[in-house]
């Protein structure tokens, strides 16, 4: 059976190799025709630039014939405005082409020295050098002075060119300056107008004899029956577009986001329509003239300005339309985005459309009557009639009664926005006809133009902003309640706010080079070259800074730094728990590792940006110097911080005392320490105070303590029983350990008191406070039942001769007894007598006190044989008598006014 198993298993192998053998063959030979293939592009893309270098003197001989022609017409004078917008674009494309020759040869010279350079050095005078090698080198040396002479060539080249688009530009700029400020007196010219009427009225004549009888044929028919079948198609895409948005939007996107809040809804509406309406058939036309564009015949001379024109029109009519239709709805106000009232939406809406129109036809008469040939008082006729109209459409729609006044909305962003701009529509519509009165009608039609162009490009990017967020806030942030309108953006938490201002970003990065495009006069070329420029980067010194390095630097330190913040947590929340660490040492080993990961993103992130990491010893100098000026404490609190977590004095959970702080350690920072309060506040405390001030930690070693109940009973208690109570108490309580044992100690004979302490130890310190708190209360409750006092402080007051003080106090609340006989002799005895009876009263008045209680009971006085009042009523008792002896002056024979008080 084996070996019948071993032959079975030898033919099913013989098999598969004679499967797959011609298999493994093609795949070989297409292997080798793959390696011939990548060698003979490698050999193209090798010879490309030596054939490069080989055309590059027919090529700056070219370029300089086109430079010294431009130079030689620019020197005769009299240049049109296409002329110089022809030689501008001339001159730019021989600068790229100039500078992509020139990094060639740079390259082809690199390399050309690098050969050079492995032949080694020359020989010496005299010395004889391999045929070979002496061939070699010379053929190197012949090609190194063709190459460096050609990249002097396109230098100068490059030189001439620079020159002389800088010389355009400054014809250009002159050219602008002047037709714009330049002032004409066609408004008060009568004249001027009865002879431009006329000419209007002859154009349609002009242009039937001119059209009428035109035959498109040769190579201008070929050419547009050749497009005729695109342009059919996309034309009717436009108009499939503009009818089934307006359906669609106004039908079908309404009912569906019916749930959705009023805000977003409104925007989403909008947002849609525009892109239906707008961006859909402005795609279509677009694509329509790049395919008239692309031939040859179809835009050439002033019949091609003239189509050029009417595409510029119709796009410029198309975004502003479907603008105005959604910002507005003039048609359906319920689904307006402005701050109109029912009526504005549709005043301003249509009135807005009807600024559009206007502009849109002006901008396609005007290039018509310069195709048609006529006079230059023609246009200016239709541009004053045509600024003065859209000057009056401006007027209306920037008046308050079509616009919603809220005074809650008064001092918002948008609504602040909202009523400046109407402000300064209403000045551009009063100062544009002040303009054409005074004859500066190039001027009024400039800041007309690009009025125009800014409103339309700021309402599309409103648009499509408040689009893309509504979308975002709709499907990716649900809101808590959908239907709460008043509820703030805020509370839908930070992914919200990040994706709004990822999308403001993104916009803008967009929105900037298409500004930069449609108000100035900067070439899509020349922002391309820089951006590449910003991307690329600047060299300085040894460090090359770009967009790009930086982006990348950017990049790679979040990333880094994310996943060290992710194996952070991981660590912190599934590995070190499992552990046997305390809390205090996991905390430490997860703040170190992420220092540590802080650290590496960095590093990573400047290796990334282009620095030399050997650099940094310079860096960590000059860091010094600054550390030594101000940056002490910083420093200071970082070392410490480093220390805490390395010896970790304190630790987080602990419990501990600085100064008159004390709390439970929070967080342990680079900079300073967190600690929470029993009241919950915190305190930031530095860490070099922790580590040069003296710290009471409570749970250093251990969470175990000791606890201290003081109480005081009367002296007639029973010790014994109170002990045993104590005792009893402190074992009853599970918080409380058994070893070692609670200890009830005798502590002092009080004035008023047995002092004794319970001590005891707790398995947590932090309990301390509610284990003594309820003892205190199971205590109170078992000295009632058991009948043992837990005196008050008391102190016995006893008087001497305390019926003499009696007497005394009574005989002077009385006073001197008046005479029964008046006389002089008598009253003066009387007086005598009363002062000696006076001064034997003071005499024998008690001038001091006994504390001393006689355990005999013997009796001091008269007054001791009552029994002893509690304290409280004795110091009343001994207040009231000693007010009692004590007598004011006479202040004028008043009995009453002499009475004690």
């Amino acid at each position: 059976m084996t070996s019948v198993r071993h032959l079975c298993v030898g033919f099913v192998i013989c098999l598969l190799a004679m499967t797959l053998a011609p298999g493994l063959q093609a795949q070989d030979n297409g292997l080798v025709a793959a390696t011939s293939e990548a060698s003979r592009q490698a050999a193209d893309e090798e010879a490309a630039p030596k054939v490069e270098l080989e055309n590059a003197q027919s090529r700056i001989a070219e370029w300089g014939k086109q430079l010294d022609t431009l130079n030689q017409t620019l020197d005769a004078g009299d240049v049109s405005g296409r002329i110089i917008a022809t030689g501008r674009t001339d001159t730019e494309q021989i600068v790229d082409s100039a500078t992509s020759l020139r990094d060639l040869a740079e390259e082809r010279l690199k390399r050309l020295k690098a050969a050079n350079g492995k032949l080694g050095e020359p020989p010496a005078e005299g010395q004889d050098e391999v045929p070979a090698v002496a061939r070699e080198r010379e053929r190197l040396g012949q090609e190194i002075a063709n190459v460096s002479g050609v990249i002097k060539q396109i230098e100068l080249v490059n030189f001439q060119a620079s020159e002389l688009s800088d010389r355009l530009s400054t014809l250009a700029r002159e050219r602008f300056t002047q037709r714009i400020l330049g002032r004409v007196d066609v408004p008060m010219n009568p004249a001027v107008w009865i002879d431009a009427s006329s000419e209007i009225l002859a154009i349609p004549s002009t242009i039937q004899a001119r059209y009428a009888n035109l035959e498109l044929d040769g190579k201008i028919a070929s050419e547009l029956s050749d497009v005729a079948p695109g342009l059919v198609f996309l034309a009717m895409i436009v108009l499939a577009a503009l009818i089934g948005g307006e359906v669609i939007v106004l039908r079908y996107i309404p009912a569906r986001w019916k749930t959705v809040s009023s805000d977003d809804r409104i925007a989403m509406i909008s947002g849609t329509r525009f892109l239906f309406t707008a961006l859909v058939p402005g795609v279509a036309l677009l694509i329509a003239y790049s395919i008239i564009d692309s031939q040859e015949e179809l835009l050439k001379g002033s019949m091609g300005d003239f189509i050029h024109q009417c595409f510029a029109a119709a796009l410029f009519l198309l975004f502003v339309g479907a603008s105005v239709r959604s910002v507005h709805s003039p048609f359906a106000p319920s689904l307006r985005r402005s701050g109109t009232t029912v009526t504005g939406a549709r005043v301003v809406g249509i009135a807005s459309l009807g600024v559009a129109l206007i502009f849109a036809l002006d901008m396609i008469l005007l290039q018509g009557a310069t195709t048609l040939g006529t006079s230059l008082n023609v246009a200016l006729i239709q541009s004053i009639t045509n600024v003065l109209l859209i000057s009056v459409l401006l007027f209306i729609c920037s008046l308050g009664a079509f616009w919603v006044h809220d005074e809650r909305d008064r001092h918002e962003f948008w609504a602040k926005l909202e009523r400046r701009s109407r402000r300064f529509m209403k000045a551009v519509s009063i100062v544009l006809p002040l303009l054409m009165l005074l004859g500066y009608v190039a001027l009024a039609r400039f800041i007309l133009e690009n009025l125009m162009m800014a409103m339309a490009f700021a309402t599309c990017y409103w648009l499509l902003r408040g689009f893309f967020r509504a979308l975002m806030h709709t499907y990716l942030v649900k809101p808590e309640e959908a239907t709460d309108d008043s509820a703030p953006d805020t509370v839908h938490g930070t992914l919200y706010f990040w994706l709004r201002v990822m999308i403001d970003v993104v916009m803008i990065i967009i929105a900037v080079p298409a500004a930069v495009m449609v108000f100035t006069d900067i070439a899509w070329v020349d922002l391309l070259s820089a951006g590449e420029q910003a991307f690329v980067g600047i060299q300085v010194g040894g460090i090359n800074f770009s967009l790009r390095s930086i982006l990348l630097a950017v990049l790679i330190f979040v990333i880094v730094l994310g996943l060290m913040r992710f194996f952070q947590r991981m660590l912190s929340t599934r590995v070190l728990p499992n552990t046997k660490l305390d809390q205090g040492l996991q905390h430490s080993v997860s703040a170190i590792f992420g220092y540590a990961g802080i650290c590496l993103a960095v590093l990573m992130a400047i290796s990334a940006a282009g620095m030399d990491l050997s650099n940094l010893a310079i860096i960590a100098g000059a860091i010094s110097v600054g550390i030594g000026f101000g940056m002490q404490s910083i420093v200071n609190n970082f070392v410490s911080g480093l220390i805490l977590l390395v010896e970790r004095p304190i630790k987080v959970g602990d419990w501990i005392v600085v100064g008159a702080d004390q709390g439970f350690v929070k967080d342990i920072r680079v900079r300073a320490t967190e600690i929470e309060t029993f009241d919950r506040s915190s305190i930031v405390i530095p860490n070099s105070e922790l580590i040069s001030n003296r710290v009471l930690n409570w749970t250093l070693k251990e969470r175990s303590g000791r606890g201290i109940i003081k109480i005081g009973v009367g002296y007639e208690s029973d010790v014994e029983k109170v002990r045993e109570i104590l005792l009893e108490m402190a074992e009853s309580r599970r918080e409380i350990l058994s070893y070692p044992a609670p200890q009830v100690v005798f502590m002092d004979f009080g004035a008023s008191s047995l002092d004794f302490e319970l001590r005891y130890f707790l398995r947590d310190i932090g309990d301390v406070l509610a284990v003594a708190s309820s003892i205190r209360f199971e205590l109170v409750q078992r000295f009632r039942d058991e009948g043992i006092e837990v005196p008050f402080a008391q102190r016995d007051l006893h008087l001497r001769d305390i019926d003499k003080l009696t007497d005394a106090i009574r005989g002077a609340g009385q006073g001197p007894k008046a005479p029964e006989n008046s006389g002089a002799d008598e009253l003066g005895s009387e007086t005598e007598e009363d002062a000696k009876s006076q001064k034997q009263t003071e005499t024998d008045t008690p001038d001091e006190a006994s504390s001393d209680n006689d355990a005999d009971g013997g009796e001091i006085g008269e007054g001791a044989k009552q029994k002893a009042a509690p304290s409280s009523a004795a110091k009343d008792v001994s207040r009231d008598r000693d007010a009692a002896g004590r007598s004011l002056p006479d202040a004028g024979g008043d009995m009453d006014g002499d009475a004690p008080r």
